[in-house]
């Protein structure tokens, strides 16, 4: 890059260590913070509702999804439809996949401002489970 000087040799070699411990550092910090947001009980209890909800919602989502498409209704969401198109079901295990991933990721990092942040895309699926309900006629 501009203006930044190429180092040889031994100082090569420890910028390389100093980069790889600065992630090392980093993940260790990040580490401890989640450590600490697990031992704050309101955390846990909330991200625990937090999950059963998400997943409740998701597989709500998968059901009126899957009864939406039997009539006339088609998926909105251009990735998830490529996945219908091209591996049939295994859409439902890449949601399925991905919800695990955000579980497991918000109950080891159940952080205040965590919660905060996932509390909206927890509310837009939400709404689209309602949406679906209402395309499929049981709302």
């Amino acid at each position: 890059m501009a203006g930044e000087e190429i180092t040889v040799g031994a100082n090569a070699e420890a910028a390389v260590q100093s980069r790889k411990s600065g992630f090392a550092a980093r993940w260790a910090r990040i580490h401890i913070f989640a450590e600490n947001a697990r031992k704050i009980h309101w955390q846990v209890v909330l991200a625990i509702a937090f999950v059963v909800f998400y997943n409740v919602l998701g597989v709500l989502d998968i059901v009126s999804t899957t009864i939406g498409l039997r009539g006339l209704a088609t998926e909105a969401n251009p990735f998830i439809r490529s996945l219908m198109e091209n591996f049939s079901h295994g859409w439902i295990y890449t949601k399925l996949g991905l919800q695990a991933i955000v579980t497991v990721m918000l109950l080891w990092f159940p952080h205040r401002l965590v919660l905060g942040i996932f509390a909206l895309p927890m509310a837009y699926m939400g709404y689209v489970v309602h949406n679906n309900l209402q395309i499929i006629g049981m709302l």
